[in-house]
């Protein structure tokens, strides 16, 4: 999430997580309606299986737990807004092989300075 905001994007999707915080096992059926743990699909048969008490609370905790988390690595970088981080490239660095790959995404290599 901090790098997708560091390179600039407004916004950074979470459905899967949320899903998966609310009991999804990943099957793949969600498409055909078939989600066998009641969470993407329209029958009652199904969706008896959720409790959505208890799937929302994961929500929330999942949603405060990256809360506390961007706020200590924002701390950590010497950031105290999340609105400070989007397109800041500056604290990013790459690391891997293709030196062309840091080149296009306008960030420096790991080796380089703050400076």
């Amino acid at each position: 999430m901090i790098k997708a905001l560091a390179l600039g994007a407004d916004v950074v999707m979470v459905s899967t997580a949320a899903m998966v915080a609310m009991g999804c096992r990943v099957c793949q059926q969600c498409h055909r309606g078939l989600c066998s743990w009641g969470i993407a699909t329209q029958r009652d048969d199904l969706t008896s299986r959720l409790d959505p008490e208890v799937a929302a609370a994961r929500i929330v905790n999942l949603f405060q737990a990256w809360n506390e988390e961007l706020k200590e690595v924002l701390g950590a970088m010497g950031i105290d807004a999340v609105e400070s981080l989007v397109g800041n490239r500056d604290r990013l660095r790459y690391r891997g092989p293709n030196p062309k790959l840091a080149e296009v995404m306008n960030v420096k290599h790991i080796g380089e300075g703050w400076g």
